[in-house]
Order: C-alpha cells, then structure tokens, then sequence
C-alpha cells in the first residue's frame, strides 16, 4: 500500500516545518508540502531553517481526501480513540480535557464521561476545542464560561472579501449559549426573540435582529392551507370536464348541422337534376311531335 503511495508521490520535495502554519483567511492548514504529503519534524529541533524530505501522509481524516488520483492508494483512517493530525503525520490518540488541540479539531478532544448527555451539533461527543484548548461542554445555567471567535474571509460575487464569524463556547448546547458580556451561561432564545448574534438563538440563525427558523427548515402547511389547495385543484378539475364536455357538445352539434345542410344540398340538387332532365325531356317530345305533324 505504502509502496504505491511512495511511487505516486513527488520525490525530492524539502520542506521546513516551521513554516507549518494556518491560512489567515481560509484557517486551512498549510505547508511547503503538497496535499499528500506532510513535513516531518526535524532532528535538528534547535535549527529551525533545517529542511528535510516532504513525506506521504500516515492517516486521513476525510472518507475522499483532496490531491490524490483516483487510482492512488489512500492513507488510512484513524481508529475511533485517534485523530489525524491537520498535517497527517500520524494517528494520535485523543487528548484529554485542558490539552493542546488544533483550531476548531473537536475531534481531537476525548469525551468526557457523561458525553452521551452533553453531545449535539455543536460539540463533538460533549468535547470541544476553544482557543485551541480541549474542554468540556458541560457549563450550566450561570456559570462562567469561555467563547471562541473564529473569522473566515472569503471573496463576494463582486470580488469584495467577506468575513464571517463563527462564535463558539463550552455551555450545555443547544440549549444555554455563552453571553458575551457577562461571560455567563444563558438560556438560548426561541423562535421570534430578538438576538444579536446567531448563538443566542435556539436555531442558530438571527436573522435582521429576530431569531428565525434555519434556512433548511422545511416548510409546514397548515392543514387548512392543505384542505383549500385540494379543493382548488378538485374545482379546476372539475371546471376542466365541465368545459370538455361543452365543447365536445358544440362540436357535435356543429357537425350535425354540417352534415344536415350537406344533406339538405344534395337532395335540393338532385331534384334540380331531375327536374332539367324533365324539362328536357318535355321538349325532346315536342321536338319530335312537330316534325310528326
């Protein structure tokens, strides 16, 4: 596996580790290696313009990491109680509570032993990592707590930077938020209370001042609104027959008188036809009983 991950990878790339570091930006992890490679630490850990050889990555963290060819052997993913670095050097078993972790790597933070109570989406198994330091989620109702702030930039449609910011804290989530002033754990608000930032709401989304549903809420209708579509769509429908049907009559009707005034036409014909035959013959006979007499 290893072999054909080493025959794939670029040989003689040098690197430093020291210029391992997070994109200002992006907060994407960034080295002199490339995608499928990291940076090993240098023996000489004193001399920090050392360089050395980049190396294939030992783990992965994603199911479909980015860089590799479809054809390329993967490196593999860690075990339940490990974590892949963000330079992929190696699996590593989680850290424990007020150890060092990487920016926003909850994963890299063992759970603590009631995580299945503490766990949500905003965790991961009751652990997170603030200020790139494990804890616990588990703060409660007035308690002090600690809050994050992460910015990311990106670029607009216009190609202006824009920035967003993801406020993180170690209050039972989702329902106790960190308030920022204070800093104490709060209840989060429902659904139409006012808010300033998306954390103090409930769903997560504050939207002009207001905490409202998530954008991928799905719709609810109401069941009158149900009862008055179904209605709508049966009168259409109904309405749809009712016009067929009258302009089938029509048609039909129209064609009768059709065929009756062809009919009319023909027989009014035909008689013409017999009545000049008459006529003729009328004076055919005349004709001849002159010449006779």
């Amino acid at each position: 596996m290893w072999t054909a991950l080493l025959v794939l990878a670029p040989p003689g790339i040098r690197c430093s580790s020291s210029n391992n570091h997070l994109d200002p930006a992006s907060k994407k992890f960034v080295s002199d290696c490339p995608e499928t490679m990291f940076c090993p630490a240098s023996s000489a850990s004193k001399n920090t313009s050392t360089t050395t050889a980049c190396a294939p990555r030992a783990c992965r963290r994603d199911e479909f990491p980015f860089g590799y060819a479809a054809v390329a052997a993967l490196p593999p993913l860690c075990a339940r109680d490990a974590f892949c670095p963000d330079d992929g050097s190696g699996c590593r078993l989680l850290v424990p509570a007020g150890a060092a972790c990487e920016l926003d790597r909850d994963e890299q933070c063992a759970p603590p032993p009631d995580w299945g109570v503490l766990a949500s989406t905003r965790n991961f198994n009751g652990s997170i990592c603030l200020r790139s330091v494990c804890l616990y989620a588990n703060v409660t109702l007035g308690e002090p707590c600690i809050t994050s702030n992460t910015t990311y930039i990106d670029i607009g449609p216009s190609g202006q930077d824009v920035a967003y910011t993801v406020t993180r804290d170690n209050c039972q989530s989702p329902q106790l938020y960190c308030d920022a002033v204070s800093p104490v754990c709060k209840r989060t608000l429902p659904v139409n209370s006012l808010c300033v930032a998306d954390q103090q709401c409930t769903s997560l989304n504050c939207a002009m001042g207001t905490c409202a549903d998530p954008p991928e809420t799905p719709l609810r209708i109401a069941p009158w609104q149900s009862a008055l579509i179904a209605t709508a769509i049966v009168g259409v429908m109904v309405a749809i027959c009712m016009l067929l049907t009258l302009l089938h009559k029509r048609h039909r009707l129209d064609a009768s008188r059709e065929l009756h005034d062809y009919c009319y036409q023909q027989i009014g014909l035909r008689r013409s036809i017999i009545a000049l035959h008459s006529v003729a013959a009328n004076r055919c006979a005349l004709t001849d009983e002159k010449k006779s007499g």
